[in-house]
Protein backbone atom coordinates (compact mmCIF):
# COMPACT_ATOMS: atom_id res chain seq x y z
CA UNK A 1 0.00 0.00 0.00
CA UNK A 2 2.85 2.38 0.89
CA UNK A 3 4.39 1.74 -2.54
CA UNK A 4 1.09 2.64 -4.23
CA UNK A 5 0.83 5.87 -2.22
CA UNK A 6 4.41 6.70 -3.11
CA UNK A 7 3.66 6.25 -6.84
CA UNK A 8 0.50 8.39 -6.56
CA UNK A 9 2.49 11.09 -4.76
CA UNK A 10 5.15 11.04 -7.51
CA UNK A 11 2.44 11.23 -10.18
CA UNK A 12 0.90 14.29 -8.49
CA UNK A 13 4.31 15.97 -8.38
CA UNK A 14 4.83 15.25 -12.08
CA UNK A 15 1.31 16.49 -12.86
CA UNK A 16 2.03 19.77 -11.05
CA UNK A 17 5.25 20.12 -13.02
CA UNK A 18 3.35 19.42 -16.24
CA UNK A 19 0.73 22.07 -15.37
CA UNK A 20 3.46 24.62 -14.63
CA UNK A 21 5.15 24.00 -17.96
CA UNK A 22 2.08 23.63 -20.18
CA UNK A 23 -0.64 25.64 -18.40
CA UNK A 24 -3.85 24.30 -16.85
CA UNK A 25 -5.85 24.65 -20.10
CA UNK A 26 -3.48 22.25 -21.86
CA UNK A 27 -4.05 19.26 -19.56
CA UNK A 28 -4.79 16.12 -21.56
CA UNK A 29 -4.03 12.58 -20.39
CA UNK A 30 -2.34 11.60 -23.69
CA UNK A 31 -0.17 14.72 -23.68
CA UNK A 32 0.71 14.10 -20.02
CA UNK A 33 1.72 10.48 -20.68
CA UNK A 34 3.93 11.50 -23.62
CA UNK A 35 5.48 14.29 -21.57
CA UNK A 36 6.06 11.98 -18.59
CA UNK A 37 7.66 9.34 -20.81
CA UNK A 38 10.07 11.96 -22.13
CA UNK A 39 10.91 13.23 -18.63
CA UNK A 40 11.54 9.75 -17.22
CA UNK A 41 13.61 8.71 -20.23
CA UNK A 42 15.71 11.88 -19.98
CA UNK A 43 16.25 11.30 -16.26
CA UNK A 44 17.41 7.74 -16.88
CA UNK A 45 19.58 8.84 -19.77
CA UNK A 46 21.28 11.47 -17.61
CA UNK A 47 22.17 9.06 -14.78
CA UNK A 48 23.15 5.99 -16.79
CA UNK A 49 26.74 4.90 -16.42
CA UNK A 50 29.05 2.89 -18.66
CA UNK A 51 28.39 -0.07 -16.35
CA UNK A 52 24.64 0.24 -16.80
CA UNK A 53 25.03 0.38 -20.58
CA UNK A 54 27.29 -2.70 -20.49
CA UNK A 55 24.60 -4.49 -18.46
CA UNK A 56 21.99 -3.54 -21.06
CA UNK A 57 24.24 -4.79 -23.88
CA UNK A 58 24.66 -8.11 -22.06
CA UNK A 59 20.95 -8.44 -21.34
CA UNK A 60 19.94 -7.68 -24.95
CA UNK A 61 22.45 -10.24 -26.26
CA UNK A 62 21.31 -12.87 -23.76
CA UNK A 63 17.63 -12.31 -24.63
CA UNK A 64 18.35 -12.62 -28.37
CA UNK A 65 20.22 -15.89 -27.74
CA UNK A 66 17.28 -17.16 -25.68
CA UNK A 67 14.89 -16.35 -28.55
CA UNK A 68 17.03 -18.51 -30.83
CA UNK A 69 16.82 -21.37 -28.32
CA UNK A 70 13.03 -20.99 -28.02
CA UNK A 71 12.75 -21.11 -31.81
CA UNK A 72 14.80 -24.31 -31.99
CA UNK A 73 12.65 -25.96 -29.30
CA UNK A 74 9.40 -25.02 -31.08
CA UNK A 75 10.81 -26.26 -34.39
CA UNK A 76 11.97 -29.57 -32.93
CA UNK A 77 8.41 -30.31 -31.83
CA UNK A 78 6.83 -28.97 -35.03
CA UNK A 79 9.11 -31.00 -37.32
CA UNK A 80 9.12 -34.28 -35.38
CA UNK A 81 6.80 -36.07 -37.84
CA UNK A 82 8.21 -34.53 -41.01
CA UNK A 83 10.88 -35.49 -43.54
CA UNK A 84 13.16 -32.75 -42.24
CA UNK A 85 14.70 -32.28 -38.82
CA UNK A 86 16.04 -28.78 -38.30
CA UNK A 87 15.08 -25.12 -38.84
CA UNK A 88 17.92 -24.85 -41.38
CA UNK A 89 16.52 -27.80 -43.36
CA UNK A 90 13.15 -26.04 -43.54
CA UNK A 91 14.67 -22.66 -44.37
CA UNK A 92 16.82 -24.09 -47.18
CA UNK A 93 13.77 -25.78 -48.65
CA UNK A 94 11.65 -22.65 -48.26
CA UNK A 95 14.21 -20.42 -49.99
CA UNK A 96 14.54 -22.91 -52.85
CA UNK A 97 10.76 -22.79 -53.33
CA UNK A 98 11.02 -19.05 -54.12
CA UNK A 99 13.46 -19.37 -57.06
CA UNK A 100 14.30 -21.70 -59.94
CA UNK A 101 17.61 -22.66 -58.29
CA UNK A 102 20.57 -21.47 -56.24
CA UNK A 103 24.25 -22.18 -56.38
CA UNK A 104 25.09 -24.28 -53.33
CA UNK A 105 27.31 -21.63 -51.76
CA UNK A 106 24.75 -18.89 -52.47
CA UNK A 107 22.17 -20.74 -50.41
CA UNK A 108 24.65 -21.49 -47.65
CA UNK A 109 25.77 -17.84 -47.47
CA UNK A 110 22.16 -16.61 -47.24
CA UNK A 111 21.90 -18.63 -44.02
CA UNK A 112 25.25 -17.41 -42.65
CA UNK A 113 26.49 -20.97 -42.25
CA UNK A 114 30.01 -22.29 -42.55
CA UNK A 115 30.47 -24.32 -45.75
CA UNK A 116 30.71 -27.75 -44.01
CA UNK A 117 27.51 -27.13 -42.00
CA UNK A 118 25.64 -25.92 -45.08
CA UNK A 119 26.82 -28.89 -47.15
CA UNK A 120 25.47 -31.23 -44.44
CA UNK A 121 22.03 -29.60 -44.70
CA UNK A 122 22.09 -30.01 -48.48
CA UNK A 123 23.19 -33.66 -48.18
CA UNK A 124 20.26 -34.42 -45.85
CA UNK A 125 17.75 -32.80 -48.21
CA UNK A 126 19.29 -34.51 -51.26
CA UNK A 127 19.32 -37.95 -49.58
CA UNK A 128 15.59 -37.63 -48.84
CA UNK A 129 14.80 -36.58 -52.42
CA UNK A 130 13.64 -33.10 -51.40
CA UNK A 131 16.18 -31.32 -53.62
CA UNK A 132 18.26 -32.18 -56.67
CA UNK A 133 21.57 -30.81 -57.87
CA UNK A 134 22.90 -30.09 -61.36
CA UNK A 135 25.83 -28.37 -63.08
CA UNK A 136 25.95 -24.60 -63.26
CA UNK A 137 26.08 -23.67 -66.97
CA UNK A 138 28.00 -20.45 -66.26
CA UNK A 139 30.55 -21.97 -63.89
CA UNK A 140 31.57 -25.59 -64.44
CA UNK A 141 33.13 -25.75 -60.96
CA UNK A 142 29.85 -24.84 -59.24
CA UNK A 143 26.75 -26.92 -58.56
CA UNK A 144 23.20 -25.64 -58.41
CA UNK A 145 20.32 -27.03 -56.37
CA UNK A 146 16.57 -26.84 -56.78
CA UNK A 147 13.55 -28.13 -54.94
CA UNK A 148 11.93 -31.34 -56.20
CA UNK A 149 8.23 -32.11 -56.47
CA UNK A 150 8.55 -34.19 -53.30
CA UNK A 151 10.25 -31.27 -51.57
CA UNK A 152 7.49 -28.92 -52.70
CA UNK A 153 4.83 -31.29 -51.36
CA UNK A 154 6.63 -31.57 -48.02
CA UNK A 155 6.94 -27.79 -47.79
CA UNK A 156 3.21 -27.33 -48.41
CA UNK A 157 2.51 -29.63 -45.45
CA UNK A 158 5.00 -27.83 -43.23
CA UNK A 159 4.13 -24.21 -44.01
CA UNK A 160 0.98 -24.07 -41.82
CA UNK A 161 2.88 -25.78 -38.98
CA UNK A 162 5.73 -23.27 -39.22
CA UNK A 163 3.28 -20.37 -39.33
CA UNK A 164 2.10 -21.58 -35.93
CA UNK A 165 5.72 -21.60 -34.72
CA UNK A 166 6.17 -18.00 -35.92
CA UNK A 167 2.98 -17.01 -34.12
CA UNK A 168 4.29 -18.53 -30.86
CA UNK A 169 7.58 -16.68 -31.32
CA UNK A 170 5.80 -13.31 -31.40
CA UNK A 171 4.32 -14.02 -27.96
CA UNK A 172 0.92 -12.49 -28.73
CA UNK A 173 2.37 -9.04 -29.33
CA UNK A 174 0.10 -6.42 -30.85
CA UNK A 175 0.49 -5.49 -34.52
CA UNK A 176 2.10 -2.19 -33.50
CA UNK A 177 4.59 -3.98 -31.24
CA UNK A 178 5.46 -6.35 -34.08
CA UNK A 179 6.17 -3.41 -36.39
CA UNK A 180 8.44 -1.86 -33.75
CA UNK A 181 10.41 -5.03 -33.09
CA UNK A 182 10.83 -5.68 -36.84
CA UNK A 183 12.30 -2.17 -37.22
CA UNK A 184 14.76 -2.75 -34.35
CA UNK A 185 15.77 -6.23 -35.52
CA UNK A 186 16.27 -5.05 -39.11
CA UNK A 187 18.62 -2.36 -37.79
CA UNK A 188 20.50 -5.04 -35.80
CA UNK A 189 20.67 -7.36 -38.80
CA UNK A 190 21.83 -4.66 -41.23
CA UNK A 191 24.53 -3.51 -38.81
CA UNK A 192 25.94 -7.02 -38.45
CA UNK A 193 25.71 -7.82 -42.17
CA UNK A 194 27.62 -4.62 -42.98
CA UNK A 195 30.28 -5.43 -40.40
CA UNK A 196 30.91 -8.91 -41.84
CA UNK A 197 32.12 -7.39 -45.09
Amino acid sequence: MNNSLNIVSQLIDYLNQFETEKGEESIDIKDFILWLNGVLFDQYHDVKTAGEENNLNSEITFLLIMQSKHFKMYCKKALQDSEINTPDDYSFLYHLSLVDSYRKMELINIHLLEAPSGIEVLKRLFKKGLIEEFDDKQDKRAKRVKITEKGDDELKKLNPIMLDVYKKMTAEMSFKEKLHIVAFLKAFNNYHLNNYK
